[in-house]
């Protein structure tokens, strides 16, 4: 009867060790708060100087290790003028902070519209992926609702003309996401982006 127990004990524990999800409950609520279709509508009837854009992000490979998310801005008027593509990965840093990081799609263009089918992203594999080197997010929990995250400074290169380092700040609750991607020189100025404040983006779907 005990050796009985015994293999149950070890074959919970062998099924646990596979497991592709992760047990951490923060982690899956700021990952399900990025993931859905969002739109900046409301902040363009307000301030038209701001482009109007929607923003869908998807959960991909949920049969593998993390989490991982397709993420995609464009146009809201024309789906196919598209701004960003990244792949992302969400994991925890330590008990306080969590950290994701971004992905070029070597081939973008094959993925144009890929959250209309996240089949597609199954023949991809991690190592085909370019890693966005110094351009991590950490995040931290605000409040039981509501997480912020921005990258390191100075730390995430552009290839761009004349800008020398990208910064990113995030706002991240239930139903809004709030970017502010801004580019600056050599010498620290502010080249690129908006300067009076972030995109602000409010759920339309949950996906």
């Amino acid at each position: 009867m005990r050796k009985i127990i015994l293999y149950i004990f070890l074959a919970i524990v062998v099924l646990g060790c596979n497991s592709k999800t992760t047990n951490d409950t923060e982690l899956d609520n700021l990952v399900k708060a990025l993931v859905g279709e969002f739109s900046n509508t409301k902040q363009v009837e307000e301030d038209p100087t701001f482009k109007h854009i929607k923003m869908t992000n998807i959960r991909i490979w949920e049969d593998r290790l993390g989490y991982w998310v397709y993420s995609e801005q464009f146009d809201a008027n024309d789906v196919s003028n598209i701004y960003g593509q990244r792949i992302v990965n969400y994991e925890r840093v330590d008990s306080t902070k969590f950290k994701s990081t971004s992905y070029r799609l070597s081939n973008a263009k094959a993925y144009r519209s890929g959250w209309k089918d996240k089949k597609m992203f199954n023949r991809l594999t991690i190592d085909s992926l370019e890693i966005r080197e110094g351009c991590q997010v950490y995040f931290k929990k605000n409040t039981s609702t509501i997480y912020s995250g921005k990258t390191n400074k100075s730390t995430c290169s552009s290839s761009f003309n004349r800008i020398d380092y990208i910064t990113s700040d995030f706002v991240v609750s239930k139903d809004k996401i709030s970017i502010w991607t801004r580019g600056y020189n050599e010498e620290g100025k502010q080249v690129w982006g908006k300067i009076t404040g972030p995109f602000k983006y409010q759920r339309i779907s949950k996906k």
